[in-house]
């Protein structure tokens, strides 16, 4: 990737590339930070653009369009509920939950604000960036860690464009930081998560947006992360 001959198509390839990951991501941040409403169900479905070759990927992204494409108010009140239910552990006592806090699956207590909370804030201070002030969560939240990633696509892409080789070093460097993110702060409890996600959110049926989010989640995460090793 830091290749000083690097040609135009191979550019422009990967600045797609990096351009498409921080979309994802985007997205993905917007889903666990908070409720489905009508404006991202639209744009969920109108304007995600996202294709694969992985046949999980693609039907867990179909079944989430599907679970949207046609949700009223009572589909995005029920959806409301089971965000409430699933991530803040409002309703029954009975019912099964995921906490999308790194902390909860990574500590030896299972307990939130712990050494990964720590790890994630440097984490980020190093890239001289911090949490969103208007998001509460702590920056062990799974939505600040995707938010993060998208950023660091970001960057990457805007390093490419400056078609140099300072700019080449810089993107590289950045999609190493953005791997070592992936390893270190996701894919430790990601799929731990998930699989929770996709058990407590699986009495609103089987094909319904959080189980298939909880499916592309762990699956795209785990293949980009592949991907970047790849391309290092």
């Amino acid at each position: 990737m830091s290749d000083n001959a690097m040609d135009r198509e191979t550019r422009t390839a990967l600045i797609d590339l990096m351009e498409s990951r921080a979309h994802v991501y985007q997205v993905l941040s917007r889903s666990y930070r908070t409720e489905v409403d009508a404006a991202f169900a639209r744009e969920f479905v109108e304007d995600f653009a996202f294709e694969s070759d992985d046949v999980v990927l693609s039907a867990a992204l179909t079944a989430m369009r599907r679970a949207l494409a046609d949700a009223d108010e009572q589909a995005l009140e029920q959806l409301a509920v089971t965000f409430d239910r699933v991530f803040f552990g409002m309703g029954p006592l009975t019912a099964r939950h995921a906490f999308p806090y790194e902390s909860v699956y990574t500590s030896d207590r299972g307990i939130m604000m712990q050494e990964a909370y720590t790890s994630v804030a440097r984490a980020y201070r190093e890239q001289a960036l911090a949490k969103d002030p208007a998001f509460t969560e702590s920056e062990d939240h799974l939505a600040v860690e995707l938010a993060f990633m998208a950023t660091l696509a970001a960057r990457a892409s805007l390093f490419l464009r400056a078609e140099d080789e300072a700019g080449d070093e810089a993107a590289t460097e950045t999609v190493r930081q953005s791997l070592v993110f992936a390893q270190t702060h996701l894919l430790n409890w990601l799929d731990r998560f998930c699989g929770e996600l996709a058990l407590a959110a699986r009495p609103d049926g089987e094909d319904g947006f959080y189980v298939a989010l909880a499916q592309f989640t762990a699956r795209f995460v785990e293949g980009d992360a592949a991907l970047l090793e790849e391309m290092l």
